[in-house]
């Protein structure tokens, strides 16, 4: 079987479920394999054809989790929200997932409802008839094990007995000669843990320390990243050794005209304790104006808190 028939496709609504969406991914990758997930379709190039890119993404896939939150249907009247649009992002992907026969699983966030038939547009009324399951940060573990068993997909295969005492065993004898080397993610994660602060200067003249917290919850690395002073929820985080990458967002209004604003961070944790620095790009997208990278870093405000066991 290959690699794209094992995939699972996670249609959200970034307004809705942005959050548990980066969460879950990180998740179920650790359980399938790197590689087993596909999240954001707003990464299509501009120009291209999203309708097809969608479709492309599909194609193979073995599950379609659809993550409903309070806001899935994108508020309103029938008719006028966002849902019941034909070219909407999150009704492509239902439809076309429905139409193509995959398995597609309704995925209940806190608060949340199950849409009954009559509230879905015509397309997407089958989706109504298939059963739900639920994800909150309660019973996070449980649900993702859950979660997991009802996809169907088989896990990374787990060394048999024999072949992981060779295994250790070549890892002792290769640490009395070598020493054994930790992972690098797993060192970098706990080096970030605590509070960081950053002096930046935006390229309309201001001036603010921006402050940077990261913590575990449910075993995930998660925080927040100040813009302007205001603390936005960490969204989309991915930890490669010592290289960072994760989103926040911000409403930006001019005039009658509202946007939400995508912050895109990519971090380097550089140097030792206690000198180490997070060296960080910040590229803004969605503004009502075109913006520059900032470049700046940032340094630890705290003690890093040890990690919970």
């Amino acid at each position: 079987m290959s690699i794209s028939a094992n995939r699972v496709f996670l249609s959200y609504r970034r307004d809705d479920a942005a959050g548990y969406a980066g969460r879950l991914e990180e998740a179920l990758e650790r359980r399938l394999g790197h590689g087993s997930v596909f999240r954001d379709v707003l990464d299509i190039a501009p120009g291209e054809d999203f309708v097809a890119a969608i479709r492309d993404k599909l194609t193979g896939a073995h599950t379609v989790l659809v993550l409903i939150g309070p806001r899935w249907a994108g508020d309103d009247a029938p008719g006028q929200r966002r849902i019941d649009d034909p070219q909407d992002f999150v009704h492509l992907e239902v439809s076309m997932a429905l139409q193509g026969g995959l398995q597609v699983m309704p995925v209940l966030l806190p608060g949340a409802q199950m849409p009954t038939q009559d509230s879905l547009p015509k397309a997407l009324k089958p989706l109504a008839l298939r059963n739900a399951i639920g994800l909150g940060d309660a019973h996070w573990a449980a649900d993702i094990e859950r979660l997991t068993q009802s996809i169907g997909v088989p896990p990374r295969r787990a060394l048999w007995p024999w072949a992981l005492g060779g295994v250790l065993l070549a890892a002792a004898l290769g640490g009395a000669w070598f020493g054994l080397r930790s992972d690098p993610t797993q060192a970098a994660s706990e080096r970030l843990l605590g509070s960081w602060s950053a002096a930046v200067r935006y390229e309309w003249g201001d001036r603010q320390t921006e402050r940077f917290e990261f913590k575990r919850h449910a075993g995930e690395l998660t925080g927040t990243a100040s813009f302007l002073g205001y603390p936005r929820a960490i969204e989309n985080l991915r930890l490669e050794g010592p290289n960072l990458r994760f989103e926040t967002h911000s409403d930006e209004t001019m005039g009658d005209s509202t946007k939400t604003v995508t912050h895109g961070y990519a971090a380097e944790l550089r140097g030792a304790p206690p000198d180490e620095v997070l060296a960080i790009r910040m590229q803004t997208t969605g503004a009502h104006g075109s913006r520059k990278p900032l470049e700046f870093e940032a340094r630890r405000a705290t003690p890093a808190t040890p990690a919970s066991r």
